[in-house]
């Protein structure tokens, strides 16, 4: 069959599985809109194409939908300048082990002489040339960056990319295609690429050791970060701690719900003083289990290590001492341990008052963060604890909530209680200015669920707000999102007073680089967009707002509430 190299670029993706296309391209994808168009007016309606406004749009809204729905997106993007644009979410999904499918014109292509298809190439005789092309501008962020090099190898390349992307561990791939190619047809047939699966599993022998250990300890710790991506593995880390009483202790930089927040076995975020106690200390997709400059296990206690991604070769220093660490997948781990654990003769009167001590540090914690809540229920302006109460009070059970914040992350962390494992989303991939997008992706993956984006003033102003609420409007994708204002980038304040707590800065209260002022009415943004748009400054009104809010958005309509809070630091 003949295709043009637009039709064979759609067709590959269709075949490998991609049902979402997000875009914010330039003049060379016409033919990829062409084919997307013959195929849509033929009733072939399996891929869906997302028109976005900015390219970091389009690239947090690809990271936000792969997350959520485990499928494989694809990312349209302008050669050079788009690409650039959406460089930070490109990183961030590379960081992340988010698997997205890059895709951006070449800009090295040029025919000279005439030309009677109206001067291939000329497009590219200014700054959107680029010595060496697209390729070399996003490789070290991408699992794997090619330049197609012929009208022949599109099909394979493209095929090849889908592929790699989905590999474990995932990641990001980008390819770049000139214009000339995808206008070119050909005749051909598909490439029957398959799908990879990557099987793991755990050695026994690991298993043995590391059971023996935990049922052997005095005083064992589990520490998790990212365990919650995965809701079963939640599962089986909770019938792990709760066979053997084992406290369990989330990273205060949690990117997932990883253990019910009220169970007893929840030992909180703060792992410090635990950490110099404990005999064995088993961390489960923790990149970051603890703060090395503050605290440090005991010489003596084993420290295992268990994910697929470790040992984060991604990052330049890592420096965690481990006696053992299992590269595999922690559900599969997690599954293993338990059924080898459950085997085991354990003695009950010690396991027994292992749980209660844990559970009485745990009510005593709950006790104090909610003290709080009573002492500022009605401080105005308003305190960040009793926000993030009053909307745990609030949030339906199904709902999804992403999260873009700096000063406030403790505040939620503690408080949202109520989320469920894997319906909390991290919605700072890379850096700042990816919440919305990320938000808008979650909700294209699960429409049924309603999605809460709980942000900062000072993420907010980094976000491509107005792209963000025309997506919402244009494609009817209603998405809460609250605005944390606090008039400032508090967190610059914050680490400046930690260097000179009595300098300068301090005695004048002239800090550079923190104000929000004058602070804009970010409700009315909102409204520009026929979206529902509020602020909040009595704290008698949070619970009213929300219900106004929500009722907005059951109409099809997103909503903003924008909520004036406590200038000061939470943390």
């Amino acid at each position: 069959m003949r295709y043009t190299g637009g039709e064979a670029l759609v067709q590959v993706l269709k075949r490998q599985g991609v049902k979402a296309i997000f875009s914010s391209p330039g003049t060379e994808w016409a033919p990829v809109w062409e084919a997307l168009a013959k195929l849509h007016a033929g009733g072939d309606k399996e891929i869906t194409y997302y028109n976005c406004r900015h390219e970091m749009l389009a690239m947090s809204a690809a990271i936000g939908y792969a997350e959520k729905s485990g499928e494989l997106p694809a990312v349209l993007l302008h050669t050079s300048s788009g690409l650039l644009h959406a460089a930070m979410g490109i990183r961030g999904a590379y960081m992340e082990h988010v698997p997205v499918v890059i895709c951006a014109g070449e800009s090295i292509r040029f025919t000279e002489g005439e030309d009677a298809e109206s001067g291939r190439g000329w497009q590219w005789l200014h700054s959107l040339s680029d010595v060496g092309g697209t390729t070399r501008m996003v490789a070290p962020y991408v699992k794997w960056s090619q330049a197609i090099t012929s009208r022949e190898t599109v099909c394979g390349t493209v095929a090849r990319a889908c592929q790699i992307a989905r590999m474990s561990p995932h990641g990001p791939v980008f390819f770049s295609i000139s214009k000339e190619y995808l206008q070119e047809e050909a005749e051909e047939t598909m490439p029957q690429i398959p799908l990879p699966h990557t099987y793991t599993s755990p050695d026994p022998k690991d298993i043995e050791k590391i059971a023996a250990l935990l049922v052997d300890s005095q005083n064992p710790i589990i520490i998790t970060q990212k365990v919650g991506t995965n809701a079963e593995a939640v599962k089986k880390l909770v019938e792990l701690a709760e066979a053997l009483a084992i406290p369990v202790f989330e990273s205060i930089t949690q990117d997932a719900v990883n253990f019910p927040r009220e169970h007893p076995l929840h030992a909180g975020f703060d792992v410090t003083q635990a950490i110099r106690e404990a005999d064995v200390v088993l961390a489960v997709a923790a990149i970051t289990p603890w703060n090395s400059q503050r605290t440090a296990p005991r010489p003596e206690a084993k420290i295992i290590f268990i994910d697929d991604k470790a040992p984060y070769n991604r990052f330049p220093y890592w420096n965690y001492r481990a006696d053992m660490i299992l590269a595999v997948e922690p559900l599969q781990v997690l599954e293993a341990l338990v059924e080898r654990v459950k085997a085991k003769r354990i003695g009950a009167s010690d396991r027994s008052k292992r749980f209660e001590l844990w559970k009485g540090k745990h009510d005593q914690l709950l006790a104090s963060w909610d003290n709080h809540i009573q002492k500022a229920r009605l401080n105005k302006p308003i305190d960040p604890h009793c926000l993030c109460h009053t909307i745990n009070e609030w949030l339906p059970p199904e709902a999804i909530v992403v999260e873009e914040t700096i000063t406030h992350k403790v505040s939620i962390a503690r408080f949202l209680r109520r989320v469920k494992p894997g319906n909390f989303v991290m919605g700072h991939a890379g850096g700042l200015g990816t919440g919305m997008g990320i938000s808008l992706g979650v909700k294209i993956a699960s429409p049924s669920q309603p999605v809460v984006n709980l942000v900062g003033d000072g993420s907010f102003n980094y976000n491509p707000v107005l792209s963000a609420l025309g997506f919402s409007q244009e494609y009817h994708i209603p998405v809460l999102t609250i605005v944390f204002n606090n008039g400032a980038y508090k967190a610059m304040q914050s680490a400046h007073l930690r260097l000179y707590p009595e300098g300068w800065a301090s005695r004048t209260q002239t800090y550079y680089g923190v104000d929000i002022a004058p602070n804009p009415d970010y409700a009315q943004l909102a409204k520009s967009f026929d979206a529902y748009g509020e602020k909040v400054e009595d704290p008698g009104e949070i619970a009213h707002a929300l219900g106004r809010a929500w009722e907005a958005m059951k109409h099809g309509k997103t909503a903003l509430l924008d909520v004036i809070l406590d200038p000061r630091d939470p943390r």
